[in-house]
C-alpha cells in the first residue's frame, strides 16, 4: 500500500477523479468557453462568418466527448460524433456514419477534433466525406503536413492552443 500526502495539494473547485487499475487520474474540469481569439487559420482558405461559428461551436461540444472525439456540426448542431475510438481515424469514420444516417447532405459541415490529427488519413476521410472546415489543436509533428493537405484540397484549418482530452 502507498500513502500520498495530499494535504497541500490545492485542488480546484471542478476537479475530477477517475480510478482504474489501482490508479488514480486528477484532471481539472475543461471549462473554458472558446472564442475567435482563441484559434489561428493556418490555411489558405479562410472562413466565413458561419463556419466560424460553427468551428467554435463544434470545438466547445468536443470537450464533454470521450477522447480522440470527432465532432460534426451544421448549423451550430451536432450532425454526427465518433469517440472513445483508440485511433482517431476510427472516430473520424464513425462520426461519419451518424451523420450520413441522420442528416441532409446539402448542409455545409465543418468537424472539430479534441486533439491534433496525427497523420493525413483522418482529416482526408472527413474532406472526402464533405467536410469543409476542420478545426484542431495544433502540436503535431506533422502539423505541415495537415496544412499542405488543407491547401491542396480548399479546406478551411483551424488550430486551437488547447487540447481537450476527456478521459
Amino acid at each position: 500500500m502507498r500513502l500520498i500526502d495530499a494535504t497541500n495539494f490545492i485542488m480546484e473547485d471542478l476537479t475530477k477523479f477517475s480510478t482504474a487499475n489501482k490508479s488514480i487520474l486528477v484532471q481539472s474540469e475543461d471549462l473554458k468557453k472558446f472564442n475567435i481569439k482563441d484559434f489561428k487559420v493556418v490555411s489558405k482558405k479562410k472562413p466565413n462568418r458561419s463556419q466560424l461559428k460553427n468551428l467554435i461551436f463544434a470545438f466547445n461540444v468536443c470537450r464533454y466527448v470521450k477522447s480522440n472525439a470527432i465532432v460534426l456540426a451544421s448549423r451550430e448542431g451536432t450532425v454526427g460524433i465518433g469517440s472513445g475510438q483508440p485511433s482517431r481515424l476510427d472516430s473520424c469514420q464513425i462520426a461519419i456514419d451518424k451523420m450520413n444516417k441522420f442528416h441532409n447532405l446539402n448542409e455545409e459541415i465543418v468537424a472539430a477534433s479534441d486533439a491534433f490529427f496525427p497523420f493525413v488519413d483522418g482529416i482526408e476521410k472527413l474532406v472526402q466525406s464533405g467536410v469543409s472546415a476542420v478545426i484542431q489543436p495544433s502540436g503535431s509533428i506533422r502539423d505541415k503536413e495537415i496544412i499542405k493537405f488543407a491547401n491542396q484540397t480548399n479546406t478551411i484549418l483551424v488550430f486551437s492552443k488547447t487540447r481537450h482530452f476527456r478521459h
